[in-house]
């Protein structure tokens, strides 16, 4: 079900598919399988909790991972983190996909040191 820090879980046959989220705001929508999320707008400050919540409830049963980041227009530093530490709870030697990712959360994964989690950046 898609999630928006400002309304909470929306209703699946609402006509919010593919909008984008209001400005400031966060989108994420599960996809599967593989299971997956489709992310736009901001990760901040006031949009981490959902992030989080969204990443953990990813992660749990462990396998492969996805994310399609081609909406995401910003992560700061602790939401690139989340993402990491959520890398490292996978189990099973699952891999998170990062598809689309924008240049400042690669950027942030390079200076926080990611490359021994099981983080894999696809460019195409």
């Amino acid at each position: 079900m898609p999630i928006s820090p400002q309304t909470g879980p929306l209703d699946p046959a609402s006509d919010h598919d593919g909008d984008p989220p209001p400005s400031g705001g966060l989108r994420i929508d599960p996809l599967g399988p593989p299971p997956g999320l489709q992310v736009s707008g901001e990760i901040d400050r006031t949009t981490r909790r959902v992030w989080q919540e969204a990443l953990s409830e990813l992660v749990r049963g462990g396998g492969d991972r996805h994310l399609y980041l081609s909406g995401l227009t910003f992560i700061d530093v602790r939401g690139a983190w989340l993402l990491e530490q959520s890398a490292r709870a996978l189990v099973g030697g699952g891999r998170l996909f990062l598809h689309s990712a924008p240049y400042c959360l690669r950027s942030v994964l390079a200076l926080i040191g990611s490359d021994s989690v099981s983080i894999e950046v696809k460019t195409k």
